[in-house]
């Protein structure tokens, strides 16, 4: 979108270098830095910290000029971080590599397969709930560790055709370390090499073995298996090469099959956590969403053209995602110099677009922080920038799962809506983790009640 009329300048910002400025408030939190900054710098701002330049871009079409010239705007291929945990897998590679790549992946998250996986994402939510019907009420439940735990078993079940319940401790524990330390590190000037073996890689180095190994394990008995399996597994493992009919290698398998194994639970467990407890917090929200579950499906069996039509419930999903987006920050390096309208920016600047930034903006959304599903009515959608809401990506890199993810929240909502209410304590304040994804920081915890000790179960099956 360079404007050819106007002189380039450079974008606005803070004149000193942060590192030496007074106002470098980023100990206060980067969320917090990020929303006073766009505040001050609307649009577009740019920030110079050490040696590093970073542009920060919340104006929806500066936005949609990244997501659309990938080539220009290219991940970050740094020593390491996300990289040194996933590999060349489908998030981190680039180029001609992750286009073959998400072709040969794409195909298990079209539509119409989305179908085969309702009944197993059913049977695990199920599973759960009748754990569920064994608590204590008076103690409260975790629904970030619960969710997270879910949304494992439905990736291992839908994904790769395996059983992961007995390693989710390890790999839960596992994922979160790696992750807190990841975020330390990307937020250092100076990051040593991974091989350096200071105590804190060894640490990672000590927790990556563990997602490894258990993908590793997963593969090897697949290996062993003499069953037919229609799965993602399968197909990253029989594709061969068009042009030398070579397979995948191990390393290959592994860095696809993690990718989806971490990205394809753990997101959606922080969006279920937080709609949960946007759902506690506004009973009447909670309330007509119930009724168009109750009344849309009935007591038949879920099926995906049923769950499409659930209106409201994905406009309460789509809000939840817009206050807390679990993918809350998209960087990128400019690969090129290039012009946005008449700004500058550099080559190998660091881009900053954030949908946690843009979707809470006051500029773009009225009554920004306040939950309101009905932003999201078909009627009021349509006034909506497709880059002012932008959760699951944009552009050739929209994130893969995102029609799986959508179908998996509302089973999920659906299921435990008929047979648990869900109660906040009253001392509970939601303070937010932006790790690689945005989590709950206390998790969610809340009390559960059974539907059917109250005598409504009777009622939801009308």
């Amino acid at each position: 979108m360079e404007n050819t009329t106007a002189p380039v300048k450079m974008p606005p910002g803070p004149k000193r270098n942060m590192l030496l400025s007074r106002r470098n408030t980023f100990s206060k939190g980067i969320l917090q830095f990020l929303q006073g900054f766009v505040k001050e710098y609307p649009g577009i701002g740019r920030i110079k910290t050490g040696t590093l330049s970073f542009v920060v871009l919340t104006n929806p079409d500066y936005v949609e000029h990244v997501f659309m010239n990938r080539d220009k705007y290219v991940k970050i291929q740094e020593g390491g971080n996300l990289r040194y945990l996933l590999g060349n897998g489908l998030l981190t590679s680039e180029g001609e590599f992750w286009m073959k790549q998400r072709k040969l992946i794409q195909p298990v998250f079209h539509k119409q397969r989305l179908q085969g996986f309702v009944q197993k994402i059913t049977d695990c939510t199920n599973d759960m709930l009748d754990a569920w019907e064994q608590r204590d009420e008076n103690t409260t439940t975790d629904m970030l560790a619960e969710m997270n735990k879910l949304t494992l078993d439905i990736v291992g079940k839908t994904l790769l055709s395996t059983d992961v319940k007995g390693d989710f401790k390890k790999v839960s524990d596992a994922l979160t370390i790696v992750l807190e330390n990841i975020t330390r590190r990307r937020q250092r000037i100076l990051q040593l090499p991974y091989w350096v073996p200071v105590p804190e890689h060894v640490r990672m180095q000590r927790y990556i073995k563990v997602l490894n190994d258990t993908v590793m394990d997963i593969i090897n008995q697949r290996r062993k298996d003499t069953n037919t399996y229609d799965d993602l597994l399968t197909m990253l493992m029989e594709v061969e090469d068009a042009d030398t009919a070579e397979r995948m290698s191990d390393i290959q398998l592994r860095d696809e099959a993690l990718t989806i194994f971490i990205a394809g639970h753990e997101t959606t467990a922080n969006a279920m956590s937080f709609i949960f407890y946007l759902l506690a917090k506004h009973p009447a929200v909670k309330q007509r969403m119930e009724q168009e579950l109750i009344t849309g499906l009935g007591k038949e069996e879920l099926s995906y053209e049923k769950l499409m039509k659930l209106e409201y419930t994905q406009m309460v999903i789509k809000e939840a995602m817009r206050l807390y987006p679990p993918a809350w920050v998209v960087v990128r390096r400019a690969a090129t110099d290039d012009v946005i309208d008449d700004y500058q920016i550099k080559e190998k600047d660091i881009v900053i677009v954030s949908p946690y930034a843009v979707q809470n903006s006051d500029v773009l959304w009225n009554r920004a922080e306040e939950f309101d599903p009905e932003r999201f009515a078909p009627a009021n959608a349509k006034g909506i920038h497709r880059y002012a809401y932008f959760p699951f990506g944009g552009g050739a890199r929209l994130c893969i799962g995102n029609n799986f993810a959508m179908m998996e929240m509302q089973i999920i909502l659906a299921l435990i809506s008929k047979r648990f209410n869900y109660t906040l304590p009253n001392d509970y304040v939601m303070e937010l983790n932006p790790l690689i994804t945005l989590r709950p920081k206390k998790g969610v915890p809340v009390y559960l009640k059974s539907i059917a000790e109250h005598g409504i179960k009777l009622l939801l099956a009308k």
